[in-house]
């Protein structure tokens, strides 16, 4: 007899966005963002074997259109709520391939415990804090006293301020640490993790954030790659990869939200946290590669390869 298999369920808890983005060679492009980027990345490595369900206030302006968006196999909408305020539409110009400056207009309200009712009978929770207003750290405490296979969250905004002309500028959170320590994973770039960690190499950032609790850590390095760290057998492991991709013309926007969802993916269908980093790698790499956000719908084309090798097939 064929062996069953209950489907996996991910809760995406973060929120989503409408972009306006410019980058470095004068393109434009208009996607909608924010959690979207890992809600399809989960969507279309899935394909319908998994329960997916974004956690959000949306706001009325956009309501439609991003629940139009998400209808998806797999996806579960039913925790996405209309807010009277109007939606976060963040505007991003690109100076280089990584520098950028980023212009926030709208902001919903963070999601409240009582929303997070919607992650009953849930395996992984993903956190991303895309707009660093998504949820309120007592939330994100009461997140973690439930059950669930892991908490992953993305740190993101979490480190962004607001300058008086919209802009969100660097800002090292007071309480950091206490985010961190909610979670089993915890994920972040290099400038986050520079600003966490009062400039110290990111080697040293993520022994920092063990410390804290959590099972390991996340660092992207844009076009270097990516650095994880994580506890194993009594033992600290960690494994530094180089960028699986060269673009010669790279599109950053949603890397390293397609890094984290797709960790998340290889973690549940199976994979040691080494081989789940080094296909997160490879779907990051892919993401790259393709403009606009809706090119993940061949996201499983394009990682093929690290897929057989490091995701185990059900």
């Amino acid at each position: 007899m064929t062996p069953t298999h209950r489907a996996h369920s991910i809760a995406v808890l973060g929120t989503l966005t409408r972009d306006t983005t410019t980058y470095a060679d004068g393109s434009r492009s208009e996607n909608l963002g924010g959690t979207h980027y890992a809600l399809l990345t989960l969507a279309h490595l899935f394909e319908g074997r998994a329960r997916i369900v974004p956690i959000a206030n949306v706001g009325a302006d956009a309501f439609d259109e991003i629940h139009a968006a998400l209808d998806l196999p797999g996806i579960d909408r039913s925790a996405l709520r209309q807010v009277a305020a109007a939606n976060n539409h963040v505007h991003l110009t690109y100076h280089t391939a990584e520098d950028r400056d980023e212009v926030l207009v709208g902001l919903v309200p963070p999601v409240g415990p009582e929303h997070c009712d919607a992650a009953h009978d849930i395996d992984w929770m993903l956190v991303n804090l895309t707009s660093g207003r998504d949820l309120e750290l007592d939330t994100l405490r009461a997140l973690r006293r439930r059950t669930f296979t892991a908490l992953q969250l993305d740190v993101h905004s979490l480190t962004l301020g607001f300058a008086v002309d919209g802009r969100r500028v660097l800002e090292k959170p007071p309480n950091w640490e206490a985010w961190v320590a909610c979670a089993d994973w915890v994920q972040m770039n290099e400038t986050e993790a520079a600003l966490l960690g009062d400039g110290r190499p990111v080697e040293s950032v993520a022994r920092q954030i063990l410390e804290l609790g959590p099972r390991g850590v996340l660092i992207t390095l844009g076009g270097r790659g990516c650095l994880g760290a994580w506890h194993a057998d009594g033992a600290t492991r960690t494994l530094r990869l180089g960028a699986a991709r060269h673009p010669e013309l790279a599109y950053p926007t949603g890397c390293g939200d397609v890094f984290g969802a797709s960790f998340a993916y290889a973690c549940l269908e199976g994979a040691e946290p080494d081989a789940a980093l080094r296909f997160a790698n490879a779907a990051a790499g892919a993401k790259a590669c393709h403009e606009p956000y809706t090119e993940l719908r061949r996201l499983r084309e394009h990682v093929g390869a690290e897929l057989d090798r490091f995701v185990p097939q059900r």
